[in-house]
């Protein structure tokens, strides 16, 4: 019976043995599978620095050579030159309108603008230097473009861009159409048919140029700046070039009337007469020295008024038609794009020193 329960101990303490021996496999294999599955995971995720670094790698990078930036460097200046004019009426008319209407200061009050942007004219100008500053910031970004030395693909400067144009466009057109109605056809102007006509601008403004970001790649690098990328040709023109064409035109059907009238060519009291004898112009006056210093004035007025619609016209024309162009597959030269860019830079400098000449000219009226 002892040797029967020796060798029964001794079974047991084999299979001990060999448990534990097993058990101790397993733990090992075990430690080996997450010493593996760490290594995979280490080398499947890479860190933030890598993920970081691979997100800039598949980023839409559109590099520019030395003189490409060194040509760019144009753009961005401009604009900073319209940032200035543009700080300067601002500052200017919070002296002397906007602290004057709480301080009721009389000389402050008689300021030509003062009285100039509390007139719907001059909530549609204010509107106008408004649009311009969206136009100005778009090619203030310009400059980190040429530090870079390329465009990243980027949404802010085409929403930018977007909104300039289509409010530009929007409130140059409604500038028009008031002068005319008041000025040719004598029109009585609701007092809050200005209000509901620029919140209408803006939204539509904003609308327009937000919508195309929920679409991907609709805008990105495009020559010499961000925009609406050349696999959409139909977006480039309707998007960037029809606005501008369109109140190109609106522009000289209205302002032919405007000039014509200023001209004593246009009659409209009594219906519409068109007089091209300057005898029959000039009947009710007699004297000469009266007659040239109408003249004067007249010239003085048509002036501002011609020069606002010509700077329009000439400034975003341009680049217009290299939307067209981009629009029809055509490769556009990185200088054409330079100068279009410069031109639409130039918009908002142009529109103030318009904007004070006009205030020189009627500065009589106002005192």
């Amino acid at each position: 019976m002892s040797y029967i329960g020796g060798m029964e101990c001794t079974d047991l303490h084999r299979s001990t043995i060999k448990t534990s021996i097993a058990e101790s496999r397993h733990s090992h294999m075990k430690r080996e599978m997450k010493i593996r599955s760490k290594r995979c995971r280490s080398f499947v995720q890479p860190s933030r620095h890598t993920s970081f670094i691979i997100m800039l790698s598949n980023s839409h990078f559109t590099p520019f050579s030395t003189a490409q930036a060194n040509g760019l460097i144009v753009v961005p200046a401009f604009a900073l030159l319209s940032a200035l004019a543009l700080a300067f009426i601002v500052f200017r008319s919070i002296h002397l309108v906007v602290i004057p209407s709480f301080q009721r200061n009389g000389p402050a009050c008689r300021a030509p603008e003062n009285l100039f942007f509390r007139t719907q004219l001059g909530h549609y100008a204010a509107s106008l230097v408004l649009s311009n500053v969206f136009l100005t910031a778009a090619g203030l970004m310009e400059f980190f473009w040429v530090k870079q030395s390329g465009i990243h693909q980027g949404s802010t400067f085409a929403v930018l861009m977007q909104i300039g144009y289509w409010s530009t466009c929007f409130f140059s057109g409604a500038i028009g159409v008031h002068t005319c109605n008041s000025l040719v056809f004598r029109l009585y102007q609701i007092s809050y048919l200005s209000v509901v006509v620029i919140a209408f601008g803006w939204i539509m403004s904003l609308l327009i140029a937000l919508a195309p970001i929920s679409q991907a790649d609709v805008y990105g690098p495009v020559t010499v700046s961000c925009g609406v990328m050349t696999a959409y040709p139909g977006k480039i023109f309707g998007l960037e070039a029809f606005p501008v064409i369109l109140v190109s035109v609106l522009l000289v059907i209205i302002y032919s009337p405007i000039f014509l009238f200023l001209g004593g060519i246009l009659h409209v009291k009594g219906g519409i007469k068109l007089t091209c004898k300057a005898q029959g112009r000039w009947c009710a006056v007699t004297d000469s020295e009266e007659y040239h210093r109408f003249l004067a004035a007249v010239a003085k007025t048509i002036s501002p008024v011609l020069t606002s619609c010509l700077a329009f016209v000439s400034l975003l024309l341009p680049i217009a038609v290299v939307n067209m162009a981009q629009s029809s597959g055509r490769v556009i030269p990185f200088g054409v794009g330079v100068f279009a860019h410069v031109c639409c830079s130039m918009l908002g400098l142009v529109n103030v020193g318009l904007m004070y000449n006009t205030f020189r000219v009627l500065s009589p009226v106002f005192h």
